[in-house]
Order: structure tokens, then C-alpha cells, then sequence
């Protein structure tokens, strides 16, 4: 029987089974085709998989994510957990830096602390955002079934990408936040009006919804967040989203302040604290966008195939 090595960790945080899962498989022989990763992705149902499809050297590695809907160009904590599991399993000793070949982008990944990798920092400097489209504050309370009064209305909502689309939303209170409620197919049915499902939209990519407080459960917070994202026709919520705190980290230099380093707590809702580091500035209109946070490993395992 012909068996991978795989990797379990949690992303986001420093405690196990907090932050957001994933699973990283080791396929330097390409011994998985596209539709069988897929089929993976499906049967983990974690929110993404990746796969280590080759060593470039330099500390440069080809990989490739896949949600259990479809193959994703870029994602944000599969990004960090697998430059975890290369540093620790995969090269003689932990550099100071790994590069990730995605489909959308070469990505940039820092290691604070390579001789204590548990406490280190994983950093991903994301691709220079996309601001797509902005949206008035009718049009998305309307279009979610939100109550108006539940939206910060001092604050733009904007759609923004540096790989993958979000509609970022700020939210007036923390109670709103706890109490946000959504129905999918409303979801599903704004967002083919807008031509932002993956049916019908340019990239051929759903996008999904980030929504934003200055209220956090925590005090050494600056942010909490909540993202729902549209799945198989459900609706999903993700405990630790590093490629929408990219997109909300654009959106604050762009609207709010030209430099930021901050800490978002994310997951809370679901029983799965994360937190997200954002660091960023922005110099002559040329954005510098890091995301990063801590990984732990969970399991260890042969996949067979």
C-alpha cells in the first residue's frame, strides 16, 4: 500500500486545539492529481489542505491549497502552518525565511525564533492588496438581512483582495458581532447579484464576508473579527481567516492611519480563540501588508493513496 506523510498543526495560536486546523501533506513524488487532493480536502473538511508539491531549494518550495470546495490561489493560515512544517521537518536546520510558490503569488514567510519554532512568529508579507468595490451601507444590510443599526456607519465597507476577495464590514458594537445572523441563501443570492459567486464572477472565486469591531472580548486587543465564507451552498464560519486580516490590514492604512501593528482576536464565537498580528505601513502608495502569528503541532500521520 502506498502511503504520504502528513502533518496536522493549529495556526493562530500558541495552544493546541485553539486557532484554525489544517493539514499539510508531503507530495514531493506528485503522487496526487488534482481531483484526488480535492477529494481529501473534502474528507478532512478542515477549511484548507495544502500540499508540498516540490523543493526549489533556496528554501523555496512549490505548494499548492485546496478548500474542500475547490483549489484556492492563495490562503493565509495554511501559508504559515506549512512554512512551520517545512522549518521542522523538512530542512536540516530552520532559516530565517521561506518562500512559498502559490498559485496567486511567491509569498514571503519570516521566522521570528527558528531555534524555538513553538514560540516563534511565522510572518507572510501577502501580495499588494486589490481595492475592488466599495458598497453603501443599504446595499449590504439589505442585501444580509443585517439591521442597519448593527453596521458602524462612520466606516466604509470595501471589497479588497491580496489573493483572495473579502467584503470588509464593520460593525458598530461587540453584541452585534455575538449576534450576527446569517442566512445562506440570502448570502448566496447578494453575492450572485453581484457577480461576486463563483458561478459568475471574474475569477472565478466566491467571495466572502470579514466583519470588523474595535469592541474586543479581550483588552489587549485592538480588533475582533468574524469571517463567514459560502461553502458546498453552506454557510461557514472560520476560526482564524490570515488572508482576510491582509485585506482588513489594507483597508485600515488605506482609510484609517498610514502605519499599523496590531493584534486581531478571531474565533472567539466559535470556541477557537486565534490571534492575528498585523503589521503594516503604507510609503508613496506602495503597501506593505504582514500577517503573522504562532503554530503548534498536533498529529503526525500516513495518508494512504
Amino acid at each position: 500500500m502506498t502511503t504520504i506523510n502528513y502533518y496536522l498543526v493549529d495556526v493562530f495560536t500558541s495552544k493546541k486545539y485553539g486557532g484554525n486546523q489544517l493539514a499539510v501533506f508531503i507530495d514531493f513524488e506528485n503522487a496526487l492529481c488534482s481531483n484526488t487532493m480535492l477529494t481529501i480536502a473534502r474528507e478532512l473538511g478542515f477549511a484548507e489542505i495544502t500540499f508540498i508539491k516540490k523543493n526549489n531549494d533556496n528554501n523555496c518550495f512549490e505548494v499548492r491549497i485546496f478548500t474542500p470546495e475547490y483549489e484556492v490561489p492563495f490562503a493565509g493560515h495554511p501559508s504559515l502552518g506549512t512554512a512551520y512544517i517545512i522549518a521542522k521537518h523538512l530542512l536540516s536546520s530552520a532559516p530565517k525565511k521561506i518562500i512559498l510558490q502559490l498559485k496567486h503569488a511567491d509569498i514571503e514567510i519570516e521566522i521570528s525564533n527558528p531555534k524555538n519554532l513553538e514560540a516563534s512568529n511565522f510572518i507572510m508579507k501577502q501580495a499588494a492588496p486589490e481595492f475592488i468595490t466599495n458598497y453603501s451601507h443599504q446595499t449590504i444590510a439589505g442585501g444580509l438581512g443585517i439591521n442597519l443599526t448593527t453596521l458602524d456607519l462612520r466606516k466604509p465597507i470595501e471589497e479588497i483582495s491580496t489573493g483572495l476577495p473579502y467584503i470588509i464590514i464593520p460593525i458598530a458594537k461587540k453584541q452585534h458581532m455575538q449576534n450576527l445572523q446569517l442566512d445562506a441563501q440570502k448570502v448566496i443570492a447578494f453575492l450572485k447579484q453581484h457577480k461576486k459567486y463563483k458561478t459568475n464572477s471574474i475569477n472565478g472565486l466566491t467571495t466572502s464576508l470579514f466583519f470588523t469591531c474595535e469592541e474586543t472580548h479581550e483588552s489587549q486587543n485592538q480588533y475582533n473579527t468574524r469571517m463567514f465564507l459560502i461553502e458546498n451552498n453552506n454557510l461557514i464560519e472560520d476560526a482564524a481567516t490570515g488572508s482576510a486580516n491582509g485585506c482588513f490590514l489594507a483597508y485600515l492604512l488605506k482609510n484609517q492611519t498610514s502605519f499599523i501593528n496590531a493584534t486581531v482576536e478571531q474565533g472567539f464565537e466559535m470556541g477557537r480563540k486565534s490571534y492575528i498580528q498585523l503589521n503594516g505601513n503604507i510609503i508613496d502608495d506602495t503597501y506593505q501588508i504582514k500577517v503573522g502569528g504562532q503554530v503548534v503541532p498536533v498529529g503526525i500521520g500516513k495518508w494512504c493513496i
